[in-house]
């Protein structure tokens, strides 16, 4: 058996059998970002059951997270964000690494717009 914090979430990228075909709906993997106070660590999880994963995922998504594929992101982790194109999508930026390094991550232009959107309302 497994807890993962939701609150201490600031993104997560699920792995599914769509895309990976050595996992199963019993041995799915999960990279969650955790807020750690001034930095941002990030966890990989082996072995996670299907209903786990969605679990989590129904918990962010009722927090508000913005969804990008199977990447699961909090509007209020964002640092900065970048467009790099409107096809492609952006780079967010929801931290640092112990060791200074950025932490970003790759959103879709659609979640990028979704989170602008988020922003610009929480910052009224």
């Amino acid at each position: 058996m497994r807890y993962i914090n939701p609150d201490r979430v600031v993104a997560v990228k699920l792995v599914t059998p769509e895309d990976n075909p050595l996992v199963t709906d019993n041995s799915r993997l999960m990279d969650v970002w955790f807020d750690a106070g001034a930095t941002v660590r990030h966890e990989m999880f082996k072995r996670v059951r299907k209903d786990e994963q969605e679990e989590l995922a129904l918990q962010l998504f009722e927090r508000g997270f913005v969804q990008s594929g199977r990447l699961y992101l909090d509007p209020k982790a964002v640092l900065f964000a970048e467009m790099e194109h409107e096809l492609v999508g952006g780079i967010v930026t929801i931290g640092y690494q112990e060791n200074d390094k950025p932490v970003e991550l790759k959103v879709s232009a659609t979640a990028f717009e979704a989170l602008v959107v988020q922003l610009n309302c929480a910052s009224s």
